[in-house]
């Protein structure tokens, strides 16, 4: 318990036990040996310690003059790689978060859900094991797909993609909410490496341009002094040459949140066109037109993807393109 650490007197070891603060700053400048001035710019703050400073700030008063907390000041931080950062220092307690949910049989469902795909063993659900995703990951896409959290386009899961962490807890404090997308949860994991595969294609033909060499876009061609490979595409079974960053994927994954809903008197999602062979087909005919708006929304944030994803507008125009295309498309048939 950090606090009980904090107030122990008799043992001044609590710099040991804990980890302590990282903040970024804009500078520091030291007055003297007893005071430091830290000045911020906007965005700035505590990127990984915050439960820690809280408990100090809130037992000041209390705490022993022989207890101290390990502080680390970072500046000259390009505030586009902030997330990136934070969610770097953070990861061990996210994925001791996600192996305490595991003892708790939290993930059981979808292991039986996903019990004899091919990618079963490719996903970890407790620490320590290097597979290619893990039970993070695997929230993370189904919070895209959430219509219980995020029913609409006033607002977008884009926390999907900001924190894992936070997804842990939204899938922890709302288990329900997730089961309801279980009839969907392998359509979802296929089409998330469909997307992948399709995309750099379907820009090309839809606007004649070099989909592949978007910032936005991952190759091995890029780079020139390794062996040329592919990427593997786990839950297809595939190989592609470009994949998409996750900044840029993760806003075209949730805009298809419009296509799921629920059928009268059902407890659990489905899809509204009637089958996951219409999802891929509609992502065939707005794919496209979607890599494009993500192009122009990299070229606004100088080419990238980080910031890709962090746009609230960004998810918003995908959402409604998506939804446009499924109307018109309804409309015609």
């Amino acid at each position: 318990d950090v606090k009980e650490s904090l107030l122990n007197e008799s043992d001044p070891t609590f710099h040991l036990k804990n980890k302590g603060i990282t903040i970024i700053a804009r500078e520091v400048n030291c007055e003297d040996k007893s005071k430091l001035e830290v000045i911020f710019d906007e965005g700035n703050g505590i990127v990984d310690g915050a439960h820690t400073y809280e408990i100090i700030r809130q037992n000041r008063e209390e705490c022993p003059d022989n207890q101290y907390v390990r502080i680390e000041i970072l500046t000259g931080i390009d505030k586009d790689i902030v997330t990136s950062i934070a969610q770097g220092l953070n990861t061990a307690v996210q994925v001791q978060e996600m192996s305490l949910l595991n003892l708790d049989e939290e993930f059981k469902w979808i292991k039986e859900t996903l019990e004899g795909e091919v990618y079963a063993g490719d996903i970890a659900y407790k620490e320590n094991l290097n597979l290619a995703f893990d039970a993070r990951d695997i929230v993370a896409l189904m919070t895209l797909f959430n219509i219980d959290l995020f029913p609409d386009g006033s607002k977008h899961p884009k926390l999907a993609y900001v924190s894992k962490a936070q997804n842990l807890r939204l899938y922890k404090d709302n288990k329900d909410a997730y089961l309801k997308l279980k009839p969907l949860l392998k359509d979802i994991l296929c089409f998330y490496d469909y997307v992948q595969q399709k995309s750099q294609t379907l820009y090309n033909s839809a606007h004649g341009g070099r989909g592949g060499g978007l910032s936005f876009f991952k190759s091995y061609k890029k780079f020139k002094k390794k062996p040329r490979k592919r990427h593997q595409l786990v839950f297809t079974d595939t190989e592609t040459e470009y994949k998409l960053y996750d900044g840029a994927l993760y806003p075209i994954l949730g805009a298809f949140r419009y296509l799921v809903e629920y059928k009268d008197g059902a407890d659990c999602c489905s899809w509204k066109p009637g089958s996951f062979r219409e999802i891929k087909k509609l992502f065939d005919e707005v794919g496209g037109d979607l890599i494009y708006a993500t192009k122009n929304t990299s070229d606004n944030h100088g080419k990238n993807p980080d910031a890709i994803g962090k746009d609230e507008n960004h998810w918003d125009n995908l959402y409604n393109k998506v939804g446009m295309s499924y109307l018109q498309k309804s409309v015609k048939s």
